[in-house]
């Protein structure tokens, strides 16, 4: 049984190699004795300290609501009240409803307990008259019977601040209506018949959303129009600037003893914790602490997490490896915890010197596993499902003569691009909710338009992404947008041989890569040059002021000649209607704008929001609604945010650290401990979504190993160790490989 293969990407545990100890902490090797307590100055033993800032520690480690703060990693102020976002996203007619003149939306949201700080109200919604943002229009909010707060629409999520003496705890009531008489917004509705990821129970507790045609004289229930009749949530929404009560940091792994991907048996005799925290308000963290033997948990024989009582283990401690979590306990939520630093001392020594004469390392290519602090589910390449629709539309053919798997990513990106001609679905019709590569190129998805197949930008990546899964190439999607207009539906992929995530876009049958380099990029790696090109003084993006206009004057600063990015344009694209009907591609693609950048995947990035998950087929919850139709309002998207980059308030999952998006797969990191004189115990740790086993080359001899760890018996001289991973469909990963001089003991 593969303990590794089956733990997916992100399930909170520490990336950092621990053979890498003593090249990341602050403090340098080895330190003398004169540095550390007393207790640890006996002659015969080694000495050891590890010292992290808060900075190193939040690089390093992985974590879930919390934020760096200057020189402290503190708890992310933002609680999300809502209970629409399962259920939003609906095109048809029958999910939409209009705020005019005497018309009153109520919304009742409940809150645990009063805030101390401002919150937000972010509600979204489609103005007509005036029909864009920026024009004057505006909002009256009422909440709980206090002064109405007038608030200009600049966003189609328009977020209004709100006193926190507004508030309270329990049921809070939020009326909001137009303000003037010529104003007039459309506002999606989450449908109950759409809420099918809930609970039952928690979809029982829904229905808190009431209209009133009277200017507030009566009320009603929200009911759907048409025959459906069914109930629905207005998406009005709390965002509050409290501290979170769920929150947790791991660090890396911790080798107690001397470092390397070479170990030597050793014995732990003294083991010093110290963390630096600050507690505020009453606010404090809980420590908790595991321990092993093998460099990696999940290759198993560690122990459960404990509390950590003291700074000191208790003696007869014998673990090599730990690894600790500082997990947020409770708060008054005036003021978060502080996390500050962290430093680990330990003595140890050698249980067998004699075996320091006989193995030496010669060379080492090893792939340090680096995991992400957020859970990412991907599909299996074997899945049946997939695999029919590989050969139903005759993917091989597509790729054949293909000698690179880059080189089949090309050619799937063009034949999906030549599939049908862009458009949007209808919404008289349903909605377009399958994410089943196989329905949208029948048009099985599309009721009374059934003739046609494909739709719009989501549907190009959810056939571009099952090709390439069905070659046991790992893809997922990202949405991107800029302004306030417009919005895109990318793919990226795992390329083997560039060992990176790479963005794709099918639509427009491009990819875009460093002008430096030629390396192609990733969404976040264009996002990043889309800040230093457009935003280059370390400006904040307000989106409540993107305009067009405002994107013409940032873009007509900068030569398109100069542009840090290039663009591969495959010809594939059915272009000739986008460009000259849809406003995005329109302006992006006339050369003689200034700020011509190739299609969506450069100006469009200044907002990125991946999905969770990529098997779609094997599992059909949760998901958006009509993905992309409106302005992502499901919550269960992973946002990326920085100091340019502000939270989204209508979201709750932030990513802050790019490995937590762009770990590296099908690598493998490996550990050699001396395990006699002539062997050594080999353990391996991987993400490699649906993998079958490791293969394994042993001085030129090849095997199959199906487990996580082995003893590797030496002969004399050299010997070279070479192994890489292998998925389901036989696709290796990269080799990571090990050379061991062995002079035996005469």
């Amino acid at each position: 049984m593969f303990l590794i293969s089956l733990i997916g990407i992100g399930e909170g545990i520490s990336a950092v190699h621990e053979t890498d100890f003593l090249a990341i902490v602050s403090a340098g090797p080895l330190i003398t004795k004169g540095d550390i307590d007393s207790e640890f100055k006996q002659d015969t033993l080694n000495y050891k300290t590890g010292k992290w800032s808060a900075a190193e520690l939040w690089s390093q480690s992985t974590s879930q609501n919390l934020t760096l703060e200057g020189s402290a990693i503190v708890i992310e102020g933002n609680i999300l009240i809502e209970d629409d976002a399962a259920g939003i996203g609906s095109i048809r007619e029958s999910a939409w409803d209009t705020l005019s003149a005497n018309t009153v939306f109520r919304k009742q949201l409940y809150i645990e307990k009063a805030p101390v700080k401002d919150a937000l109200i972010t509600m979204m919604l489609y103005p007509v008259a005036p029909t864009e943002p920026l024009n004057g229009g505006k909002l009256e909010l009422t909440v709980n019977g206090r002064a109405p707060i007038i608030y200009e629409v600049r966003h189609f999520w328009t977020s209004v601040p709100v006193p926190a003496s507004y508030l309270k705890s329990g049921e809070n009531v939020i009326e909001v209506k137009v303000h003037g008489t010529q104003n007039i917004y459309r506002v999606p509705v989450a449908l109950h018949s759409n809420f099918n990821s809930l609970p039952k129970e928690k979809t029982q507790q829904i229905s808190r959303s009431e209209r009133s045609s009277n200017n507030g004289k009566t009320w009603v229930k929200y009911k759907s129009k048409g025959s459906e009749k069914t109930g629905g949530e207005y998406p009005i929404r709390l965002k509050l600037q409290e501290y979170n009560e769920r929150a947790w940091l791991q660090t890396p792994i911790i080798n107690l003893a001397e470092s390397g991907e070479l170990l030597f048996p050793a014995k732990i005799n003294l083991v010093n914790i110290i963390p630096d925290t600050l507690q505020t308000y009453g606010s404090k963290w809980q420590v908790r602490i595991r321990t092993g033997n093998k460099h990696q948990p999940e290759s198993g024989g560690w122990s459960e997490w404990n509390v950590l009582k003291g700074t000191k283990l208790a003696s007869g401690f014998t673990d090599r490896f730990i690894q600790l979590e500082f997990s947020f306990e409770q708060n008054s939520g005036r003021q978060s915890p502080k996390l500050l630093g962290l430093q680990v001392k330990s003595s140890w020594q050698d249980e067998n010197p004699a075996l320091r004469r006989n193995i030496f390392l010669s060379d080492v290519k090893n792939k340090p596993l680096i995991r992400s602090s957020f859970a990412f589910e991907y599909e299996d390449p074997s899945l049946a499902e997939l695999q029919k629709f590989r050969k139903e539309f005759e993917l091989d053919k597509v790729v054949a003569g293909s000698l690179t798997e880059w080189e089949k990513i090309r050619r799937l990106r063009g034949w999906v691009a030549r599939r049908w001609d862009w458009y949007l679905p209808n919404s008289n019709i349903q909605d377009l909710v399958t994410w089943n590569a196989s329905e949208i190129l029948n048009g099985k998805s599309k009721g009374g338009d059934s003739q046609k197949i494909g739709g719009n930008c989501l549907h190009y990546s959810i056939v571009l992404a099952q090709a390439c899964q069905s070659f046991g190439i790992p893809a997922r999607i990202v949405s991107t947008n800029f302004s306030v207009w417009g919005g895109h539906e990318l793919v990226e992929v795992w390329s083997r041989e560039y060992e990176k995530w790479i963005m794709v876009d099918p639509n427009f049958d491009t990819m875009f890569y460093n002008r430096k380099n030629g390396i192609p990029l990733n969404t976040l790696e264009l996002h990043q040059l889309f800040l230093s090109t457009y935003y280059p003084n370390n400006e904040a993006i307000d989106r409540d002021k993107w305009s067009f206009e405002d994107r013409d004057l940032r873009a007509a600063k900068v030569n398109p000649d100069l542009l840090p990015i290039q663009m591969e344009v495959g010809g594939n694209a059915y272009s000739g209607k986008i460009r000259d009907d849809y406003v995005w591609w329109k302006v992006t693609f006339e050369k003689s704008n200034p700020g011509y950048s190739g299609g969506y995947g450069f100006f469009n990035t200044a907002e990125v929001r991946w999905l969770p998950r990529s098997n779609w087929l094997s599992k059909t919850d949760p998901n958006p609604i009509t993905h992309g139709r409106t302005h992502w309002g499901w919550d269960g998207y992973y946002i990326w945010t920085d100091s340019q980059t502000p939270e989204t308030p209508e979201h709750r999952n932030y990513v802050r650290r790019e490995t937590d998006m762009y770990g590296k797969l099908y690598t493998v990191d490996m550990s050699a401990q001396a395990a006699g004189q002539d062997k050594l115990r080999i353990d391996l740790a991987t993400v490699s979504p649906a993998l079958s086993h490791f293969d394994v080359v042993d001085n030129g001899l090849r095997t199959q190993l199906n487990g996580s760890e082995f003893i590797w018996q030496l002969v004399p001289g050299f010997n070279v160790l070479e192994i890489s991973s292998v998925d389901k469909l036989g696709n290796k990963g990269m080799t990571s490989s090990m050379k061991i001089n062995f002079i035996p003991t005469f």
